[in-house]
């Protein structure tokens, strides 16, 4: 867009005389930086296939260091020197999670190269978590960066199509990319050419007779057991069932595959859900 790829050229405004940006382009932008950064590490490297390390694109973008630290509850730090920026990963995280979090930290570094000459314009409110979160426009969008870095898209989506569509393909595509199952399954619903939805179920207490929670459209939603979703909690076999789903003023039946990831108190559900036509 020429409302930003001439940014540079509006150094000398003031802050008064700078035009805000919106949302989508400001999605556009970070998606455009994280792109031009993987072709830039492809032509390095000398081909396409995944991994897409972050630590290595985060090597090309400028960040002089990237540390392991004891960060508490803290997933990564993003610090800028007079020389550069410096990248601190939580070293307690999964290497999946460390890696997810390095590409947002990279993410933020484009944001930063926005918003020196364009102000992020909001003026809604962003519910995440069904409230509203502090910072989460910008959390948002390096989130989105970071999937792009990751997972790029047109690569992506050929994996995706060879693996096969489904739940079932979650693991083997998260271990190919190096992120997590439900970085992918955020991903699949993003891009897939056959259109579908993700929900990532929680157990809502430890007793099997409650049920599980979950987000769909930005809404919270419970199933109450005896359900599939206990089956695919309980076994490592994906299942298959049918629920009715609203979204607006639409309701519609769909089919929901859904498969259990991780062990004991990190267990969790994911359902791939496809609209009946």
């Amino acid at each position: 867009m020429s409302s930003l790829s001439n940014h540079t050229n509006n150094m000398h405004l003031t802050d008064q005389e700078l035009l805000p940006i919106d949302i989508d382009e400001a999605t556009n932008f970070l998606i455009e930086r994280s792109k031009k950064l993987v072709d830039t590490f492809v032509k390095q490297r000398g081909h396409k296939e995944p991994p897409f390390p972050a630590t290595e694109l985060a090597k090309l973008n400028g960040i002089k260091t990237i540390e392991k630290a004891d960060l508490g509850e803290t997933s990564a730090i993003l610090n800028k020197d007079p020389d550069g920026y410096t990248i601190k990963v939580n070293r307690r995280n999964s290497p999946v999670r460390q890696n997810f979090s390095c590409a947002h930290e990279i993410g933020h570094t484009f944001l930063h190269e926005l918003e020196l000459n364009h102000p992020l314009h909001t003026d809604q409110d962003e519910f995440r978590t069904g409230k509203q979160t502090k910072g989460s426009y910008r959390e948002r969008l390096c989130d989105i960066a970071a999937a792009e870095l990751l997972m790029p898209e047109d690569i992506f989506r050929k994996y995706l199509v060879n693996s096969g569509i489904s739940v079932s393909s979650i693991e083997k595509l998260a271990n190919t990319f190096m992120v997590s199952a439900q970085a992918i399954a955020i991903r699949i619903a993003k891009v897939s050419p056959k259109p579908c939805d993700a929900i990532i179920w929680k157990p809502l207490r430890k007793t099997r007779s409650c049920g599980f929670i979950g987000y769909y459209a930005q809404k919270l939603i419970y199933i109450r057991n005896p359900s599939p979703l206990l089956k695919a909690y309980d076994t490592d076999n994906p299942c298959t069932s049918y629920k009715s789903f609203e979204n607006g003023n639409i309701k519609r039946r769909c089919l929901m595959e859904s498969k259990g990831f991780g062990r004991g108190e990190t267990r969790y559900v994911i359902s791939l859900i496809f609209a009946e036509k």
